[in-house]
């Protein structure tokens, strides 16, 4: 019996042994060099929609920003329960370009990183399409700019050249009625994309592409898309119609329908905030 209790109390104080070893190596553990993968990053005016994630380092950061008036820059170190590192949210607060410096203040290994705020913009990323301007497997971004430019790309070759590029794109409504006994005029939302002629570039478009977003039928956009481009884009739906849309809002899975009026011609695609190649906007 006795035997049996000195094994047990062996066993116990082994157990122990481990654990206070485990604990103490954990206490101890080297802190990961902190560094960054990149030191360029872009935001859109008026969004926080870019963030830089820090999987390295003490976890303990601190930020410096060179002008204050160009960004504003937050950081959250509870983004992971197992390890240090956290999260840098940046939001631009007028166009231009600064210096953020991401500080680990255990290590003090300082991080200099360049941030241009551009232009606010959105992508509208197209999945299917019958429609050879616009076709499946492109993406569609629109600047809100003066000039209301807008650049066409390739989703497997988005860091390459747009296939597409203008300036000149608007959004419109116009006014339909029911076919039924006591017609009602409604709202149709509109884009239009001009396509001005390279050879001259003081022109004035010489062709447009106009397109129709359905908001009826079984497949229909959902209508929060049109408060995404308002917010977006600037797009005022009040100022383009007296009353407000009367269709119920759809789930919010930023669907987007085009239709070419008086054609077969169908687009269907996804508004994203989906970020547009670096170094294309001022």
């Amino acid at each position: 019996m006795n035997q049996l209790k000195f094994w047990h109390i062996a066993l116990l104080l082994s157990i122990w042994s481990l654990t206070s070893c485990s604990d103490d190596n954990n206490e101890n553990e080297a802190i990961t060099p902190f560094c960054l993968g990149d030191t360029y990053y872009e935001v859109r005016l008026g969004q926080e929609t870019n963030s830089i994630y820090i999987t390295n380092g003490s976890g303990d950061i601190s930020l410096a920003i060179e002008d204050e008036n160009i960004l504003q820059a937050t950081y959250n170190g509870k983004l992971y329960a197992d390890k240090p590192g956290g999260v840098v949210s940046l939001f631009g607060k007028q166009k231009g370009s600064t210096m953020l410096s991401i500080i680990d203040n255990v290590t003090g290994d300082k991080e200099p990183i360049e941030v241009k705020v551009t232009d606010c913009y959105l992508a509208y990323v197209i999945n299917d399409s019958n429609y050879p301007i616009l076709p499946a497997g492109t993406t569609l971004f629109l600047v809100n700019n003066q000039a209301q430019d807008y650049y066409l790309f390739d989703q497997d070759n988005i860091y390459n050249k747009p296939i597409l590029k203008d300036s000149g794109y608007e959004f419109f409504i116009t006014q339909n009625a029911d076919t039924g006994a006591a017609p009602t005029k409604y709202a149709i939302p509109n884009l239009r994309l001009y396509k001005h002629n390279p050879a001259d570039a003081g022109t004035t478009a010489s062709k447009f592409y106009d397109f129709q977003i359905e908001l009826y039928g079984e497949e229909a956009s959902s209508s929060y898309v049109l408060q995404v481009i308002q917010a977006y884009l600037g797009v005022d739906w009040e100022r383009l119609i007296n009353n407000a849309l009367t269709k119920s809002p759809a789930p919010i899975d930023m669907t987007m329908i085009l239709t070419v009026p008086d054609t077969d011609y169908r687009i269907r695609g996804i508004i994203s905030f989906v970020s547009i190649p670096k170094y294309i906007l001022d």
